[in-house]
């Protein structure tokens, strides 16, 4: 008794089954990443980038010998898959690989984005802070130059003290005193010598 055969799976055009291709291609790699974020130092440590060039290659023959396996059970357009696929090979096989590349160069740039979208608006509060310090110095803070020209008084602006006539007058008094003074010292001075003398000669002499 024959085994009944099992019916293909219709797909109307092979752009339709290259996407659901894609997108296992695409869950596959997600969950890699997602494995690859728990070793120590996360996704982008030394482990991961090691494991990760395995990973890759083995993902790869992994996808190539599912994909291959599942043409025997696909009818595109009318066709068997297998015989579309052997048709088509080279122009297949090539759309397979820039399909990868563009997937992984996408996951690569919304990996990129999440994080400058983590960073990003604590740099921009910090650049608006700093901004906001800025103008308001500008506001409140007069320049340490400003009004120095203006308040600036020359000599000749500034008026005499009270009784200043007086005070020079008097001065120059006391200044002259100091000169008779200093003429006048030595012979004071020899004054006091010889009264000293004669107080002592006075002093030693007999009863």
């Amino acid at each position: 008794m024959e085994e009944p055969s099992l019916s293909r799976l219709v797909v109307d055009r092979e752009p339709e089954w290259l996407r659901v291709k894609d997108n296992v291609s695409s869950a596959m790699y997600k969950v890699m990443e997602t494995r690859l974020a728990t070793m120590p130092g996360g996704k982008d440590g030394e482990a991961a980038k090691v494991m990760r060039k395995e990973l890759e290659s083995r993902l790869g023959k992994i996808q190539e010998k599912m994909f291959d396996m599942s043409k025997y059970n696909l009818q595109v357009n009318g066709q068997n898959y297998e015989n579309y696929v052997e048709a088509t090979e080279g122009f297949d096989e090539s759309l397979d690989r820039h399909i990868w590349a563009l997937q992984v160069e996408r996951t690569d740039w919304e990996s990129k984005t999440a994080e400058k979208r983590k960073r990003w608006p604590e740099m921009f509060y910090g650049v608006e802070e700093d901004l906001e310090m800025r103008r308001t110095d500008v506001e409140w803070l007069p320049d340490e130059n400003d009004g120095k020209e203006e308040n600036k008084l020359q000599p000749k602006d500034i008026p005499p003290p009270e009784r200043h006539e007086e005070v020079k007058e008097t001065f120059k008094v006391v200044v002259d005193n100091l000169a008779e003074v200093v003429k006048s010292a030595p012979i004071q001075l020899q004054r006091a010598q010889r009264a000293q003398t004669v107080r002592e000669e006075i002093s030693s002499l007999p009863p």
